[in-house]
């Protein structure tokens, strides 16, 4: 393997390359020496050059001794702080970190009560901003179609917003830090891919189930896959055609609202989570939540085959509201792929909520600052 190196990166390049080793944990000079393969010397001008400016600090011996650890380095937690956004259908959650990656402050709007247009929710991320001093930069998901390019998000039919809106260029106008916007099941994948073992991180999807809608994060070829419009693995729209029904979209008959509708139709009135609550009338026995939960999985083995004859992953991760399927319901649908494909991908549960995109956007966040240099 190639080692990173420094000696041909500009001064902040240099900068950002260092404190992004050490926000992986402490290290000491030489180690740093090692880890890029420079001089010594090329180190110590870009440590002294972070120390000075209070970035990094120093902790332990200070002279080296037989027997006695090196002097180590670490960031300062309280140089900045970063801030990442999570926007659902359900609400919004805020939280600011410190570069060691303890929350700071936390704001959560209450269910039902998600800010109706691109505007409110600058402010009420700004009402967090307020009260983060030093802040260093910005992430957001949102479930949308996003242009990673631009930041422009193009459809987020769950936040009510309709048309494009340039989300990246309103926060960056109003707070003045590098932003960065990405797709909440994007990040979501993200997040697995951190505990998935080689070779599945390289080529998996997330295939989540949703309140209003359905996505996929698609990893192919160990890169995140966005299309030409940011666009990539939006399977919601994937037309389905349910027990000889005219076709219609697979969100609008497998979200958990269009899950509820049906029940509630047949006279079940769901006010708690809607996949136990229909698995429990199901093993009940009762006939209609039978046959939804027969569709429901020839729905997901529908998306799963299809998605598996176009990218041939390696693994199918079943999250979101899916989370909430049994080992029997990931059975079926496993095995249902065989009669349709001559490879079958593992069919496995996710294991992060939705509570992993805060988590993902931060960490995304920070390398949009580390690529920008320091």
């Amino acid at each position: 393997m190639t080692r990173p190196t420094l000696s041909v990166a500009d001064r902040r390049a240099q900068r950002a390359a260092v404190v992004g080793a050490l926000h992986d944990g402490r290290m000491s000079r030489s180690q740093l020496v090692e880890r890029f393969g420079v001089s010594g010397a090329l180190i110590t001008r870009v440590v002294r050059g972070l120390l000075d400016d209070g970035l990094v600090r120093e902790l332990g011996v200070q002279t080296p001794s037989v027997g006695r650890p090196p002097m180590q380095l670490e960031l300062s937690r309280g140089y900045g702080a970063l801030i990442a956004v999570s926007c659902t259908s359900d609400g919004v959650q805020i939280r600011s970190s410190d570069l060691h990656r303890k929350p700071l402050r936390e704001l959560t709007s209450p269910a039902g009560t998600a800010p109706t247009s691109p505007e409110a929710l600058v402010d009420l991320i700004g009402a967090v901003t307020a009260r983060t001093p030093s802040l260093m930069g910005i992430g957001v998901g949102v479930p949308g179609v996003v242009d990673a390019d631009t930041g422009d998000v193009r459809e987020a039919p769950d936040l009510g917003w309709s048309g494009t809106v340039p989300l990246r260029a309103m926060l960056a106008d109003r707070f003045r830090v590098p932003v960065t916007i990405d797709n909440d099941v994007n990040l979501m994948m993200t997040a697995e891919r951190q505990t998935l073992p080689d070779p599945i991180r390289r080529n998996a999807v997330y295939l989540y189930l949703g309140a209003r809608g359905i996505g996929a994060g698609v990893v192919a070829g160990d890169r995140l896959v966005r299309g030409s419009h940011g666009g990539a693995g939006e399977i919601g729209l994937i037309p389905l055609g349910l027990g000889g029904a005219e076709l219609s979209d697979f969100e609008d008959n497998v979200s958990t609202m269009a899950i509820a509708a049906r029940l509630d139709a047949a006279g079940h009135r769901i006010t708690g989570a809607v996949i136990p609550a229909l698995l429990e009338l199901a093993d009940a026995g009762d006939e209609f939540a039978v046959a939804v939960r027969r569709d429901i999985i020839a729905a997901f083995a529908h998306a799963v085959t299809l998605m598996t004859a176009i990218l041939d992953p390696a693994a199918v991760l079943l999250g979101g509201h899916a989370r909430s399927f049994r080992e029997s319901e990931r059975a079926e649908i496993a095995a249902s792929l065989g009669s349709h494909l001559p490879f079958r991908p593992e069919v496995m549960f996710a294991q992060h909520g939705p509570a992993a995109v805060l988590d993902a956007a931060r960490d995304r966040c920070w390398q949009n600052v580390l690529a920008g240099g320091l």
